[in-house]
């Protein structure tokens, strides 16, 4: 199936942060899609492909962690790039996550034009 505009997954629970980064993505010309959990997330991913994941970590049902696992174990989902996004700030975590996969981490507080260019930027890495 061919698409116009790049598909985003944003994976977070708290409704305003949802909100912010899709209307952010959204006027930047992506194509976004909602998981306000981890089952959520993995239900989605079954069945549609997308440019990119923003995920949180600290998810309801499904951690993020065990989301970004799932994504990378699995032949049809394991080179979408995955950006976590999270509250989570110590360096442990940082490490931790970028070795289970993670291609890139952003701390919460965030801005969200940082976070397009992050995204535009492992979009084009994706491709290159």
């Amino acid at each position: 199936m061919v698409h116009d505009k790049q598909r985003i997954l944003v994976v977070e629970d708290q409704q305003e942060v949802q909100s912010i980064i899709s209307v952010k993505l959204e006027r930047a010309g992506f194509e976004v899609f909602h998981s306000y959990n981890g089952a959520e997330a993995l239900r989605f991913l079954d069945t549609e492909t997308v440019d990119l994941v923003v995920l949180d970590l600290m998810l309801p049902l499904v951690s993020g962690k065990e989301v970004l696992l799932s994504i990378r174990h699995h032949a049809r989902t394991k080179d979408i790039p995955v950006l976590v996004l999270t509250a989570k700030t110590l360096e442990s975590d940082v490490v931790e996550t970028m070795a289970l996969g993670a291609d890139d981490y952003m701390k919460k507080p965030f801005d969200p034009a940082e976070l397009i260019v992050h995204i535009r930027r492992l979009i084009e890495l994706k491709h290159a």
